[in-house]
């Protein structure tokens, strides 16, 4: 690697895209999961770039030699490519204190939670996920949860340009797999929970957990945090030297005495060192007691006082499209990115808990994704709301009606469902016939502001869609 590194600073740039390659930069030919990098090595060496990066057991063609293009052979190419962004970029994650997230639900809210409780204790603080790349009011761009390689290492590299002292990013299963982080070094790690979720990728839970795991085992951090009511989370403690938190007595750091409302949220919180803090905050949402619980035990577990987390708990912005509340009278209307069994049932759960008069739900699944989830979805829904309207998530390249007819096998009362594959016309169908005291939830989408058909991105935002709906039925 150190002859590598030593052609990073020499390169005008470094790619895994043939179409990118210039003379002078260094290009990473990489195995994916539709094409091979190997296979443009010919076409990428008429371009006349510094240097080839190949897997070993790869036989190059024979005019390398004769253009002089230098050619390295490494054990793995993803893991080379991400280690020489790194380089590229001088090493941005040594000059920033990152912080890491991952499960299958609760990344987006514990990243935006930790971001404004290290903003909030003077840290500037920016945040890379699902909602965006951003550093107070810079914003990189969005995309992939956990971003590429180069993008990943840029944009740290920027946010340490403009300031930053700490990132806290979500950290997907496919980034990880994909090692498109490696080589990064953390303060401190989260594990939230593994639920189903990605089996399309992954194929097995067991391969799923194993990718999540790697960011236990792959990388360097000063403190770990795992949720030790997941079964998941349970064996990442017996394996490596991480704490818990959780409601269980078996918890290193235990939620006690939890009070939720409209208004917001508390919970105390026991210590392993033996004392109990009392923590209340403006933020809504049952489930979000433990993504809070999570977050501030990491905190803790670094070392941050607790009297000083507890004063910035208390005002928290809020997180795009969790458990947002668009609208409150005469009845309520929430936004939430609840995309899986688990994220579903647990805001469903927060809703009831809220006692409203009814549940209205509105909601779909996107396709040419895990569709074993779909009936499940379908199950939970049906069991905590008065009435199912449904409809279309991202159908990408399915049809509606299928998706949704994958979700009403897991339905027994079809009474108490309706079918409205046209997303607009199901927000608004469900806004027409809430009462005062009635909780309208739209899942699934959160803070997108598209609706993905046929592989085009539509405008669509679940939010603007609602405000606009109701202003028109104001205006009569």
């Amino acid at each position: 690697m150190k002859k590598l590194f030593q052609l990073v600073k020499l390169a005008r740039d470094i790619t895994d895209n043939s179409s990118e390659v210039c003379q002078g930069s260094i290009f990473f030919a990489i195995r994916g999961t539709k094409f091979d990098g190997h296979s443009f090595v010919g076409e990428v060496l008429k371009k006349k770039p510094l240097a080839v990066v190949v897997e070993k057991g790869y036989t190059p063609p024979p005019e390398v030699n004769k253009l002089g293009v230098k050619l390295l052979k490494v054990k793995d190419t993803r893991r080379a490519f991400a280690q020489a962004c790194r380089e590229f970029f001088n090493k941005p994650d040594e000059k920033l204190k990152i912080f890491g997230i991952t499960g299958t639900n609760g990344k987006t809210s514990s990243a935006f939670l930790l971001a404004g409780l290290l903003n909030g204790l003077n840290i500037p603080t920016g945040v890379i996920g699902t909602v965006a790349y951003r550093f107070g009011q810079k914003f990189y761009g969005k995309g992939q949860t956990t971003p590429h390689p180069k993008v990943w290492y840029k944009t740290l590299s920027k946010m340490v340009e403009e300031g930053a002292k700490a990132v806290a990013c979500e950290i997907s299963s496919h980034a990880l797999w994909q090692r498109r982080i490696y080589g990064t070094r953390f303060e401190g790690v989260i594990f939230t929970n593994i639920s189903q979720d990605h089996l399309d990728y992954h194929l097995t839970m067991e391969n799923y957990f194993l990718a999540k795991r790697l960011l236990f085992s792959e990388y360097m951090y000063k403190a770990g945090v795992v949720n030790g009511d997941d079964l998941y989370g349970r064996r990442l403690i017996e394996e490596f030297s991480l704490q818990s938190f959780g409601t269980k007595p078996e918890n290193d750091y235990r939620i006690l005495r939890r009070r939720v409302t409209l208004k917001g949220l508390g919970f105390e919180l026991f210590t392993p060192k033996g004392k109990v803090y009392s923590f209340s905050s403006n933020l809504r949402g049952e489930f979000q007691v433990f993504n809070l619980a999570g977050v501030v035990s990491l905190l803790l577990a670094l070392g941050f006082p607790a009297k000083d987390i507890q004063r910035v708990c208390k005002n928290l912005p809020q997180i795009p499209g969790r458990f947002e509340i668009v609208a409150e009278k005469p009845f309520t209307v929430i936004v939430d990115y609840a995309h899986t069994p688990d994220a579903m049932e647990k805001l469903l759960k927060a809703v009831v808990n809220l006692k409203p008069r009814r549940v209205i739900t509105v909601f779909g699944a996107g396709g040419n994704r895990d569709k074993v989830k779909r009936p499940l979805m379908g199950a939970i829904a049906e069991r905590f709301s008065d009435l199912v309207i449904l409809t279309s998530d991202n159908p990408r390249y399915e049809e509606p009606l299928e998706i949704i007819g994958d979700i009403l096998r897991g339905i027994r009362d079809r009474f108490k469902v309706e079918v409205k594959p046209d997303r607009r016309e199901a927000i608004e169908q469900a806004l027409k016939m809430a009462k005062e005291g009635d909780v309208v939830v739209i899942a699934g989408k959160g803070h997108e502001d598209y609706q993905e058909i046929k592989g085009v991105k539509y405008p669509f935002d679940d939010r603007k869609v609602v405000l606009e709906i109701l202003d028109n039925l104001q205006k009569g």
